[in-house]
């Protein structure tokens, strides 16, 4: 296993967050707001886009509703974690308005050797953060080495081989957390090389979201959610597919009942997520354009799920941002999703620091440094989150 966003060093550690080309900043016009929260003025272009009539992200604070929860998205790292700093995660997460929690179950730590489970490391997680209270998404993922495909041996987001195999473990997990975990993500990142081994395959991912939809059923809770795998914001290209056409793909492919919500990273920075310069290259400014993918196809109804958003506070010069435009950020995007009727559970990512090392974009996307003292984005969150 990689190391992650926990102290160790994530799963997702190598993919980047997406391809783009990295312009100058747009000049942005800061508000002082309550708890001394800044937050940036959204370009009136983009808030006609997104169906807001003022050009201020606050609106004085949007409350958050029973389908707008906070959370925060962990990855794999919580498994690795000793007893006293997953305590020390879980307390802050919940401690700073968070209500969910975001992390793998992954097939191929749990079932290595086919037909031999081992769910120690991840029932120790699953408690721990009922204990507090907290509501999972678990994100069924990985595939084991006898699962993967022939050109992908050596990668653990290979795309499985049998796609029966990847529901039955999923149905395995929602059997054993059935009162536990009420909410299933069905992989991540199937847009992208990265994670989708040897390369991104829609109507392949379609079949694994089939089986793992009707195996979770069968064996969860009733009323358990499926969510799609959270889209990278990928631009099309290297075998790369972008958010949308990936979705427009997956409903000609696959029948939409397998899925109750659909999953989106829609990552901005070094931009503000409603900076409407930047649209190309904004995955949080194509929002529009997925929701009306899914309301073309008869799924208006549904929501869409941020599964991971966030900034990081290190990395090269264009690709890190100050702390206070991490807080500005998060802000804005948590108050814009908010405004709207299709939007449901919103993950930060990430909590804590990977490591300590300012170069690495992937060390620096925490709330909290390393050391778990807080950034301003922590004070963000969780004035946000007692929005009234």
């Amino acid at each position: 296993m990689t190391r992650d966003g926990f102290g160790v060093r994530r799963l997702f550690a190598t993919r980047r967050r997406r391809t783009m080309v990295i312009g100058a900043l747009v000049a942005v016009v800061l508000l002082v707001v309550a708890g001394g929260v800044t937050v940036a003025v959204m370009p009136a272009p983009l808030a006609r886009v997104l169906g807001i009539h003022d050009t201020q992200v606050d609106h004085a604070c949007v409350p958050a509703t029973p389908q707008t929860p906070l959370g925060v998205a962990a990855g794999s790292g919580l498994t690795t974690l000793s007893d006293a700093d997953l305590a020390r995660t879980l307390d802050m997460t919940a401690e700073g308005g968070m209500r969910w929690i975001r992390f793998d179950v992954p097939w191929s730590s749990v079932e290595a050797t086919r037909g031999q489970y081992d769910w120690a490391a991840t029932d120790r997680v699953v408690d721990a953060a009922r204990a507090r209270g907290l509501t999972i998404l678990g994100i069924v993922d990985t595939t084991p080495t006898w699962a993967r495909l022939p050109g992908a041996l050596d990668k653990e987001f290979s795309l499985p081989n049998d796609t029966a195999a990847f529901g039955n473990f999923a149905g395995l997990a929602a059997r054993r957390y059935a009162d536990r975990i009420t909410a299933w993500e069905v992989w991540n990142e199937p847009n992208i090389v990265n994670f989708a081994a040897p390369a991104p395959d829609v109507a392949v991912y379609g079949r694994m979201l089939s089986a793992a939809s009707i195996a979770i059923r069968t064996n969860a809770a009733p009323g358990v959610t499926i969510v799609t795998a959270g889209l990278s914001p990928a631009v099309d290209g290297g075998g790369n597919i972008a958010p949308t056409r990936f979705l427009s793909t997956l409903y000609r492919v696959a029948d939409s009942a397998s899925w109750d919500a659909v999953g989106i990273h829609p990552y901005s920075y070094p931009y503000l997520p409603l900076d409407s310069s930047s649209k190309s290259f904004n995955a949080f400014a194509q929002l529009p354009a997925l929701y009306a993918t899914m309301r073309r196809n008869g799924d208006g109804a549904k929501k869409l799920w941020v599964t991971e958003y966030g900034a990081p506070t290190g990395g090269t010069s264009k690709q890190r941002v100050s702390e206070q435009f991490q807080a500005d950020s998060l802000w804005s995007a948590i108050m814009s999703t908010r405004s709207r009727g299709h939007f449901g559970p919103f993950f930060v990512y990430s909590l804590r620091d990977a490591g300590t090392d300012t170069s690495d974009v992937e060390d620096n996307f925490g709330l909290l440094r390393n050391d778990f003292s807080p950034k301003k984005a922590y004070g963000a969150v969780r004035a946000a989150a007692d929005c009234r």
